[in-house]
């Protein structure tokens, strides 16, 4: 397994690393903490969880992610596992971000907010500090440097390692790094958007950022919510497919034009002896700025996929296949 330098952090991550917004809903917590013990055995040191997983969103399981990772990582060495999860911010009814059952619906970024939100995560995750903590999607409405400041209190007392933020724009993630900059603040160290073989928009401004100023990239969705793997070739939904359950991955990744995309993708990996889903994610792993590529996986098997993927080198004839797509 490689491993790198998470931006300017003391933390070095896998390649790849394991998410768990499938564990608690999708996965019960038996088949979770096999999945969890096969990333572990096969050197993933990252799990990336939240405040408001599992997914689907409801209220009656909030929360339950980090419960079935902080009853894992009982049993587990804790420097050997860099722990990373998210504080939900406001609500954002044009984006789709609706998450009505924590802390009101009003779970704007300040300080109030970031001290119960991390109390919370630490008690539901058994630990007493967590290595990255992230917003998972900006608040334009809270000060950035109350943001930052949160971070600060949060760290100086030793309940948060490194700060970090999700679904951010170039212009956010520039200003957060400007002001710790001119105030003394706490530097981002990562930034965790959606990037994949069908959705690049990190490319367009933010990848110049994660370089150009040392912020590590994690990238989540590789597989495009599962179009890249080739399960919905054709545009058939499996009726026990993640697209069959769950409307919003459908709405993001399920238009014609996104599938169309998608089998071709795949095809260019059958044509070169590759598997689909590694192809996929080792394509995202070699891109500038990134420092780990986040997937979930539903069974032992996909992990192993998933640490097959961290290996791998794409030829450049296949390279350049991807690039004609």
């Amino acid at each position: 397994m490689e491993y790198r330098r998470l931006g300017r952090s003391g933390l070095r991550v896998s390649a790849v690393s394991l998410g768990s917004m499938n564990m608690g809903s999708w996965l019960d917590r038996a088949a979770s903490h096999r999945v969890l013990d096969a990333a572990f055995d096969a050197g993933i040191n990252l799990i990336d969880t939240a405040e408001m997983y599992p997914s689907p969103l409801e209220a009656a399981t909030q929360g339950r992610s980090e419960e079935v990772v902080g009853a894992w990582l009982k049993g587990k060495p804790r420097d050997a596992v860099i722990l990373a999860t998210k504080i939900s911010g406001a609500n954002r009814a044009e984006l789709g971000d609706i998450v009505p059952h924590i802390r009101g619906g009003f779970a704007i970024l300040d300080w109030h907010h970031f001290a119960r939100a991390c109390e919370a995560s630490l008690k539901r995750l058994k630990v007493d500090c967590i290595d990255l903590y992230q917003t998972h999607w900006p608040d334009r409405g809270t000060p950035i440097a109350a943001q930052l400041e949160a971070f600060e209190r949060l760290i100086e007392a030793g309940k948060v390692r490194y700060a970090g933020v999700s679904n951010e724009t170039p212009w956010g993630l520039m200003r957060l790094l400007a002001t710790a900059e001119t105030s003394g603040l706490p530097r981002i160290v990562a930034v965790q958007n959606s990037y994949s073989l069908v959705r690049r928009d990190y490319e367009a401004g933010l990848a110049e950022v994660c370089v150009q100023e040392g912020v590590g990239m994690l990238p989540f969705s590789p597989l495009g919510e599962g179009v890249l793997t080739g399960k919905y070739t054709g545009g058939k939904i499996p009726h026990d497919s993640r697209f069959a359950v769950y409307q919003r991955g459908r709405e993001r990744f399920g238009d014609a034009k996104t599938l169309a995309r998608a089998d071709a993708y795949v095809d260019v990996a059958r044509a070169h002896g590759l598997e689909p889903t590694q192809m996929a994610i080792a394509w995202v792993k070699r891109q500038p700025g990134v420092a780990s590529v986040i997937s979930s996986a539903s069974n032992v098997g996909q992990v192993a996929s998933l640490a097959a993927a961290a290996d791998l080198t794409l030829p450049n004839e296949t390279l350049a296949a991807i690039a004609t797509v």
